[in-house]
């Protein structure tokens, strides 16, 4: 894929200008805007390196890994869905599913989780990325940039703003979602929203009947969240993303009937490969036992567990399944 191509703001005010008017903290550090191949805003951290979305589309990333994957029509016109968006960054994920929600006629309880408000209020920004969504969720989207929460007629929202393993506690336990997204940067870039722990606090907020959705097809993604007692979905690869064996993960209770309401056009059972994949050394989780730990903290202990276990090693997984 051709690289990330750098622009200004069609607005003509630069980043720099829009972070010191957010007099916010800048955990992500310089954010720099970019263009996906489909011409769909998206936005760079440097320290991160990495960008919030793929390279082909943000918005098309969105749809099939996030929204299309929830299958909300499940759920009856008027039936209240609680959502959680873990890392809502710009905002792509939360909007896409605000305009599936009323176009079902239906309505939403909604909790944000992010550590940076800024790539929120520079998206808002973008004439462009505005175009995608309706009036009302463009007010939602600005209301919860401003103000932190939202209410209108179809329902009504909360972020809270920081890093997202403590500001999950300030979810009231007593809430089930439906659906939660989880789209942090991956996991070797972001290991602290990947963490065994960190997990087991998600988990514990899905409701029996919730789907839990990432763009990951981790091993110790995947490992940590079937050692919590759910069954482990994978995403069928898109068609951008032919070269992989899978674009996502989808994680729900077991029972009879989220299995047969399954749509087994993307989602499937994981393959043999899949499965095998999850008894190498790649599966081995993070860990962060105290909720506080740095990235390089954690991947340093990871790395140490890896070369003492006896598991096979990722290389030859991959060498096995004839996998570049």
């Amino acid at each position: 894929m051709k690289p990330h191509q750098s622009h200004t703001l069609h607005s003509g005010q630069n980043l720099k200008d829009l972070d010191n008017k957010t007099n916010f903290q800048d955990p992500l550090g310089k954010l720099t805007i970019k263009f996906t191949d489909d011409g769909s805003p998206t936005l760079e951290s440097d320290s991160y390196n990495e960008c919030f979305h793929n390279r082909s589309s943000a918005l098309n990333e969105t749809k099939e890994k996030f929204t299309t994957p929830s299958e909300l029509y499940r759920y009856k016109e008027g039936k209240t869905i609680y959502v959680l968006d873990i890392c809502i960054g710009m905002g792509y994920n939360t909007a896409c599913l605000i305009e599936e929600i009323i176009k079902n006629g239906q309505q939403l309880d909604w909790y944000g989780l992010e550590i940076d408000k800024r790539p929120l209020v520079h998206a808002l920004t973008i004439g462009l990325y505005k175009s995608y969504w309706s009036k009302n969720v463009c007010n939602i989207l600005k209301s919860i940039s401003q103000n932190n929460r939202w209410s209108t007629d179809i329902g009504k929202g909360e972020i809270f703003w920081g890093d997202a393993r403590k500001m999950i506690d300030n979810i009231p336990k007593t809430k089930k979602f439906d659906v939660i997204m989880l789209d942090p940067f991956s996991p070797q870039k972001c290991p602290q929203l990947w963490s065994k722990e960190f997990l087991q606090k998600v988990v514990q907020l899905l409701s029996k009947s919730g789907r839990l959705i990432t763009y990951s097809s981790s091993a110790a993604l995947r490992k940590s969240l079937r050692e919590t007692g759910l069954e482990i979905i994978s995403r069928a690869p898109l068609k951008s993303e032919r070269s992989k064996w899978s674009s996502g993960t989808v994680a729900l209770h077991t029972n009879e009937n989220n299995i047969n309401e399954i749509n087994k056009e993307f989602l499937k059972q994981l393959s043999q490969m899949e499965e095998e994949h999850l008894l190498t050394k790649a599966s081995i989780p993070y860990r962060d036992p105290t909720g506080s730990l740095t990235a390089k903290e954690i991947k340093k202990q990871r790395k140490i567990e890896q070369s003492e276990s006896v598991l096979e090693s990722t290389t030859r997984w991959k060498a096995r399944w004839g996998i570049r």
